[in-house]
């Protein structure tokens, strides 16, 4: 069937295959355009996930008359919640039906199709051209989500999920697509980086006395660590090291959505060069922790973290590396670092603001969308009274606020 001019043409392009299918200085153009950045969909990070061989990935295309006009990530990958009621605020129904969907094991796993970033937060799924409606962006969104089969073979997943969409602080969780179902689970944390801070000291310089007091215990309890920035050779020959310390941290999580692995990390390294921080923290000669972070002049993206937990209390590992993150944000002059939406009490204590997210989902069974849209309308994200560390005048605060207030 012909299409008409004016209608967009959709391509999807697989895994590696993709490496060479994809006109990259087009995307990066059109991304550049979009005046909003992402490290997930610049073509460097792309070409990274595209040639992990663990991981099922597309670019998106959409083109008019042979133009450029939208792109996206689109990633298959395994779902896997474990005690789900024990992370969100719900009605005494929810928990039971959640329990039963649960069974003994208390774990339950789907595969979906994740539109956006499947490891990481954030508005990173889809951009087009200032001439291309919203109304035309859902459209070609919504047509052909479930269109394309990955060329490993794999079976189109029954679900899709859109992330991530940004909800004003008392915003509705209300949703733009028409045939989608939106979910609302814990906020991005953010800290807004003042670009007058110059180092860590000027950061500090902005906390209340009782959180600058934290920040000095935080950093006595953790001075015994050793810390060294790994190259793409140490990467290589010592990566798996890294990996199964990343597994002591990703085996608590309660939602768990694909999974990082050693190629992921060697192919950013790779691919991203100094842009690519991979920092090991030794104790006594022996890693017992690593973070690794992209780092841009528009964000740091905090990407993973890896250690022995019980290094958390005793050593304040943890807290050490998330002011480790900001560290890197002030260094390379970052506008905001990104970490992610776990632990938010912690992170919260360092200065981290939540900005709210939501997801849209899509079964691809009418009926099973309608069941799943009723039985979403009995939660929200469990209350979580957050840390105030900032002084009432700190930049942070006032971005945050600005932000918000759009």
């Amino acid at each position: 069937m012909k299409h008409r001019a004016e209608e967009p043409l959709h391509h999807w392009f697989w895994n590696q295959d993709a490496v060479d299918g994809v006109n990259w200085e087009d995307w990066d153009r059109l991304l550049q355009k979009t005046d909003r950045p992402s490290v997930f969909l610049d073509s460097r990070m792309m070409r990274a996930m595209l040639s992990a061989s663990d991981r099922n990935v597309a670019a998106v295309c959409w083109t008019r008359e042979g133009r450029l006009i939208g792109l996206g990530l689109v990633e298959d990958a395994q779902a896997e919640s474990v005690n789900l009621s024990g992370h969100i605020k719900s009605k005494g129904w929810f928990d039971a039906v959640s329990k039963l969907l649960h069974g003994r094991s208390g774990r339950l796993r789907f595969s979906v199709r994740v539109i956006g970033t499947v490891l990481g937060s954030g508005e990173h799924a889809i951009r087009f051209d200032s001439d291309v409606s919203p109304v035309e962006q859902m459209s070609c969104l919504e047509n052909n989500v479930f269109s394309s089969k990955s060329n490993w073979g794999t079976k189109v997943p029954n679900v899709a999920m859109f992330k991530d969409v940004i909800i004003p602080p008392e915003g509705i969780r209300g949703s733009e697509f028409k045939r989608w179902t939106p979910l609302e689970f814990d906020p991005e944390m953010v800290v807004y980086v003042n670009p007058e801070w110059k180092d860590f000291a000027a950061y500090m310089a902005e906390l209340n006395t009782k959180s600058r007091t934290k920040i000095k215990r935080i950093l006595a309890l953790s001075e015994a660590f050793e810390m060294e920035e790994w190259s793409l050779d140490q990467l290589e020959a010592k990566g798996e090291e890294l990996i199964a310390m990343y597994r002591l941290v990703f085996e608590r999580s309660g939602f768990r959505l694909g999974s990082l692995h050693l190629g992921e990390l060697i192919e950013s390294k790779r691919t991203w060069g100094d842009a690519f921080i991979i920092k090991v923290y030794k104790l006594e000669g022996a890693a017992v922790g690593f973070q690794c972070a992209f780092v841009t002049r528009e964000a740091t993206e905090a990407f993973f973290v890896g250690f022995d937990p019980e290094l958390r209390k005793s050593h304040a590992i943890y807290q050490r590396m998330l002011l480790e993150f900001i560290r890197m944000g002030i260094q390379v002059g970052s506008a905001e670092i990104h970490m992610g939406r776990t632990a938010l009490d912690v992170k919260s204590s360092v200065g981290a603001l939540p900005r709210r997210l939501r997801c849209e989902v899509r079964f691809r069974n009418p009926l099973a969308h309608q069941i799943v849209q009723a039985f979403t309308k009995g939660y929200k994200p469990a209350n979580i009274k957050l840390k105030r560390p900032w002084k009432e005048t700190s930049f942070p605060l006032v971005r945050h606020s600005k932000i918000h207030s759009i």
